[in-house]
């Protein structure tokens, strides 16, 4: 709470103050007093919390770790302010993950998957860390995906159409199975069955099987053609990956893995990587990674996993 006659700080100001302690809990000398501190400050509104963990990505926070010793266990204290500050990382992410989806009407955490079936026979697949709002009235259905990703196996009504709203972008079936991903401000709607009109002021394109499109606030981008067993293989419990850049195969991995992984050598994100996770057995992925690249993966505590080169 407030006092209605503070003077309410600007968006920079929440910010830089996020910001400093991303630096403060990650400098190795961190006191359990600057955790409850934190805690605290972000505890106070959920724009503080959402800044948090901006700033948490931004700063990539392993860029403020200080380097293991060479031939040595880091220290114990070490390891200790490197874990309380990565607990405290990930309890603020799943913090503002739950209040993204707190009064939401179905969602999921990390690593989990749902399957919802609504009341006119249509079916949402939920993806790990994903929430949406149903809203079925006499003349329409619609579902607006809070966060995360879905997949929905939608019954043919034409007097009822059936729409999924994230952010700006509208994406209507017509009789169809389709999938529709909220990453920020971005917006993917891929069609694995039918045909899906998609609209995104002042921009709209139908969509048929095999196809995507993406979407900001401005406007969608240029269809194209894909592999859709390939985008949507979480549904069958694997993460399959086609020469992407690591730090986004690692962005992915971590949805469905308790903690974070952080890559000290910033260089190391644009490698590519081909090949495939299963969602039950993560490490061994994580494992096969350290084998083929020139990488090696440090193990603070289970919830932080740094990623740095391999001398």
């Amino acid at each position: 709470m407030h006092d209605q006659s503070d003077t309410p700080q600007s968006i920079s100001e929440v910010q830089r103050t996020a910001h400093a302690w991303v630096i403060r809990l990650t400098s190795g000398s961190v006191q359990p007093s600057d955790v409850a501190a934190a805690r605290a400050w972000c505890e106070q509104a959920p724009e503080h919390q959402q800044a948090f963990v901006e700033a948490r990505r931004l700063w990539s926070l392993s860029a403020h770790l200080a380097e293991p010793r060479a031939a040595a266990r880091p220290s114990s204290r070490r390891v200790w302010a490197m874990g309380i500050a990565a607990s405290l990382v990930l309890g603020l992410g799943v913090a503002w993950a739950q209040y993204m989806a707190l009064d939401a009407d179905y969602y999921t955490g990390t690593a989990e998957r749902r399957q919802v079936t609504l009341a006119d026979g249509s079916h949402i697949t939920l993806n790990a860390n994903s929430a949406v709002d149903v809203n079925f009235t006499d003349d329409g259905r619609r579902i607006t995906l809070r966060k995360g990703e879905a997949v929905f196996d939608v019954k043919p009504d034409p007097q009822r159409p059936f729409s999924v709203q994230a952010g700006a972008l509208s994406a209507t079936a017509l009789g169809t199975i389709y999938a529709v991903r909220r990453d920020g401000e971005h917006v993917d709607v891929t069609v694995r069955r039918g045909r899906v009109a998609v609209t995104n002021a002042p921009d709209k394109v139908t969509l048929s099987a095999g196809e995507t499109v993406g979407g900001r606030a401005d406007g969608l981008g240029a269809k194209q053609s894909v592999v859709v067993d390939t985008i949507l293989a979480w549904e069958q419990g694997r993460l399959v990956f086609e020469m992407t850049p690591l730090a986004q195969v690692l962005e992915q991995v971590e949805r469905y893995r308790p903690g974070i992984i952080l890559i000290r050598d910033t260089s190391l994100g644009a490698l590519k990587v081909s090949g495939t996770f299963q969602l039950d057995d993560l490490d061994d992925g994580l494992a096969t990674l350290e084998k083929v690249f020139p990488l090696k993966i440090e193990r603070y505590t289970d919830y932080l996993l740094v990623i740095s080169s391999k001398t």
